[in-house]
């Protein structure tokens, strides 16, 4: 059982909505869906938990996909998107990504729970897993805003990145980046966006 299993185990006992399990999407996603045109309205979601993402990209009739190590979460999820939709069970730095099938990847709250070269390799991967003009919307922690700078219950792996001592994600990577970090990142897109709020960076970006 994964670390976010028995998080979503909690959830379901309790209905704590720890972290990405809460009901709240962020309006920002909810703009960038609205003001963007995809051609094709094929979405894949890395690391989409409770599938509310996916839902509301289903509802806005967007063939959807999606990947995650939880097997909670692929159970949550096809409940919610029914029992036929193309849900992974698959740790995402090691999942072969379809190559130019989607116009639009969506990941929140998730692609930093590795390390950064991990990261840096999987942007990598969404990139050639895009349509031509496909579109990216993707959040990563701010180093210098983020909470996990200033907390004292953390160990630095590797420069940039921390375990938890202790607590629901106790032992899960969490890696950190400066704007000039992901600025690098994503030179082989277009059109970078980066909006930082509440210590996290929210990332448009479209395939050059």
């Amino acid at each position: 059982m994964t670390v976010w299993d028995n998080i979503y185990k909690k959830h379901l006992r309790s209905g704590e909505g720890y972290g990405t399990i809460s009901k709240d999407i962020y309006p920002l996603f909810i703009q960038f869906i609205r003001e963007t045109n995809f051609i094709e309205k094929s979405a894949l979601d890395i690391g989409f938990g409770t599938g509310k993402y996916l839902k509301l990209l289903q509802e806005a009739e967007f063939q959807v996909a999606g990947i995650d190590n939880s097997e909670m979460a692929v159970e949550m999820t096809k409940e919610l998107l029914g029992r036929d939709a193309d849900l992974r069970l698959a740790n995402m730095y090691n999942y072969q990504i379809p190559k130019d099938r989607y116009d639009l990847v969506l990941s929140v709250s998730t692609l930093h729970h590795g390390t950064k070269e991990e990261v840096k390799d999987l942007i990598k991967n969404i990139y050639d897993s895009l349509l031509p003009s496909g579109k990216v919307f993707i959040t990563l922690p701010d180093y210098t805003e983020s909470w996990h700078a200033k907390s004292k219950d953390l160990k630095e792996i590797s420069k940039g990145t921390y375990i938890h001592l202790t607590g629901p994600e106790k032992d899960l990577p969490h890696s950190l980046f400066s704007e000039a970090e992901i600025k690098s990142m994503f030179l082989s897109f277009k059109d970078v966006s980066m909006n930082s709020q509440s210590g996290r960076w929210f990332v448009m970006a479209i395939k050059d």
